[in-house]
């Protein structure tokens, strides 16, 4: 074997281990982009669309926000979010960029500011409750074709919270990850 085939032999075992190891490290890690609703409202230069998004910029992409509602996810826009009614077809359109990128998650946040902590409080502190927001988080996720959930309650034991919420809160989380897997 000459020297100009040794070489290329290493060569080639350098590219095909650099292929794997990267191979890997994009598996292992996630860019988590995020997508404040409200941007469609806004004028000039920070109006923000869907149509923005780069579906290759990030490997999962959050909407906000939905809202909670009778311990259920419920729409927080309809106008913006759903089609009916002459929308805009918000939910629809952020979840048609996994057709450009099928490697895409696409998830929607419950909560936020706006939303404060009191309804989050009574609902993570009833077992019923819990189950009953779980099982409505499955079906909206199906219905408008998210791949998962943010939860974005802002804080456990603040804002018309309970002492007891950061437990419930991890309660809730636990039964969300036992339920959903």
């Amino acid at each position: 074997m000459g020297l100009k085939t040794v070489c290329l032999l290493l060569l080639v075992v350098a590219l095909a281990v650099y292929g794997q190891s990267r191979d890997r490290n994009q598996k292992k890690y996630k860019v988590v982009c995020y997508l404040g609703s409200w941007a469609n409202y806004r004028g000039g230069d920070g109006k923000f669309l869907i149509e923005h998004i780069d579906p290759f910029l990030c490997t999962h992409v959050i909407y906000g926000f939905a809202k909670l509602a009778g311990n259920k996810i419920a729409v927080y826009d309809p106008y913006l979010d759903l089609k009916e009614n002459w929308g805009l077809g918000a939910f629809q359109r952020f979840n048609n960029l996994k057709k450009a990128n099928p490697q895409l998650s696409t998830l929607i946040a419950i909560g936020g500011w706006n939303e404060g902590s009191q309804k989050y409080s009574q609902m993570a502190g009833d077992p019923g409750a819990r189950a009953t927001f779980v099982k409505s988080c499955v079906d909206f996720c199906l219905k408008y074709d998210f791949d998962g959930l943010d939860m974005d309650w802002e804080y456990p034991a603040n804002r018309g919270g309970q002492p007891q919420d950061k437990q419930n809160f991890i309660t809730l989380l636990k039964v969300s990850s036992l339920l959903l897997s």
